[in-house]
């Protein structure tokens, strides 16, 4: 939720608000699409192997071999995301507070095709959702989806985002990712349209592979799951301008840490924001009232809650 509240120095405040209550609502979603690309074989497609992969640069298969650079793409529609909130919550009526990937490592993979090794990888939004996801398999690849070739034309670094760096075990079982929730990715579920991940090595020695959404065993398939809650209409208590001071008086829902974050810069799409004053979890709800010394008169605040 977005309050902007304006002095007579213009002083705008932001703040975002989340929430959470024992009407809280979970929903967890399949890919409509996903696949892997492979540098080794740049014009070929794997969109039916029932595998995702990233590799780098230093990891090797089974025989100790490199097969090259390995990215993944995963598309997820919101549609049903929304409708499932808004009729358990109310008909737009709830905030995000945390989306998860949830994917099953195969550390062992029985096709030579895989690098293997424990490393980092990243996950990105991308703001475009325009590729195929084809039907082609290690042992008889495709033209007739998305490449490696191909793939460059889908990254905007002006647009896509990251939500987040992560580590492989390098062994069989599940992960559980816990996505950044950054503005434009969460624009995306509440707009009810489609989200596009890109996954891509973050360190030279990942080889990492998980089922995709035709792997031969229906419980291991990759699942995002978005859980939200109520928005409860919050609102700022205060805002006092005394001299070159301000002070923000807002109330403390126990058992939530709050960020007062603020930017001088404009416009407050891509404006850098940093934290100013971390507020632990409180036992018990309570009043907070904060004092800023600023010299912009333009300095906009933005207050965010977590758990």
């Amino acid at each position: 939720m977005l309050r902007l509240v304006k002095s007579h120095r213009c002083l705008l405040l932001l703040a975002l608000f989340l929430w959470h209550n024992a009407q809280a609502a979970s929903v967890t979603i399949t890919p409509d699409a996903d696949t892997f690309i492979r540098s080794a074989t740049p014009t070929n497609n794997f969109g039916g192997a029932g595998a995702i992969a990233v590799s780098g640069s230093a990891a090797l298969n089974e025989n100790n071999q490199q097969n090259g650079l390995f990215d993944s793409l995963l598309r997820f529609s919101m549609t049903n995301v929304v409708a499932s909130l808004d009729m358990s919550l109310g008909s737009h009526d709830w905030l995000i507070y945390r989306a998860r990937l949830h994917l099953t490592e195969v550390g062992a993979p029985v096709s030579s095709i895989f690098n293997r090794g424990v490393g980092v990888f990243e996950i990105r939004r991308l703001a475009s959702n325009e590729w195929v996801e084809g039907t082609g398999i290690p042992i008889e690849p495709s033209t007739d989806g998305v490449t490696w070739n191909e793939v460059a034309s889908l990254l905007d670094p002006a647009k896509d985002v990251s939500l987040g760096q992560f580590t492989n075990t390098g062994m069989d079982g599940g992960l559980t990712l816990n996505l950044a929730l950054k503005d434009a990715f969460v624009s995306d579920v509440r707009s009810g349209t489609t989200v596009t991940f890109y996954l891509t090595a973050a360190s030279p020695q990942i080889g990492f592979t998980a089922g995709s959404r035709t792997f031969f065993i229906s419980t291991n398939l990759p699942e995002l799951e978005i859980e939200a809650d109520l928005n409860p209409h919050p609102r700022i208590d205060a805002i006092q301008l005394l001299g070159t001071n301000v002070t923000l008086s807002f109330g403390l829902v126990s058992n939530w840490t709050y960020t007062l974050q603020y930017t001088d810069g404009l416009p407050l799409a891509t404006g850098s924001w940093s934290n100013r004053v971390v507020i632990p979890a409180q036992p018990t709800n309570s009043q907070l009232s904060f004092v800023d010394g600023v010299t912009n008169s333009h300095r906009f605040y933005r207050l965010s809650l977590s758990r």
